[in-house]
């Protein structure tokens, strides 16, 4: 099952659900304020790989236009180093 990245239009909160694909979109509600507006965001997934920098997560997807705002080094959030 994928992992789909939700925020929230009432109080601009983000979190995760582990959900089927077909659930994607279906009625999520935000475990901070219980609100019902939410949108599902595109979010970058890593994985993990046995390589030069053997037992590290490796970026798999660029970050889109403007940041991703997961906080990824280089995509200009500034939420992480």
């Amino acid at each position: 099952m994928p992992m789909y990245e939700y925020g929230c239009l009432s109080c601009n909160s983000r979190f995760d659900r582990l959900r089927r694909m077909d659930q994607s979109d279906a009625e999520v509600t935000c475990p901070a304020c219980h609100s019902e507006s939410v949108q599902r965001r595109l979010s970058v997934f890593a994985s993990y790989t046995k390589g030069a920098s053997s037992g590290a997560l490796a970026e798999v997807a660029a970050p889109a236009e403007g940041g991703c705002g997961r906080g990824c080094p280089g995509c200009g959030c500034g939420t992480r180093d």
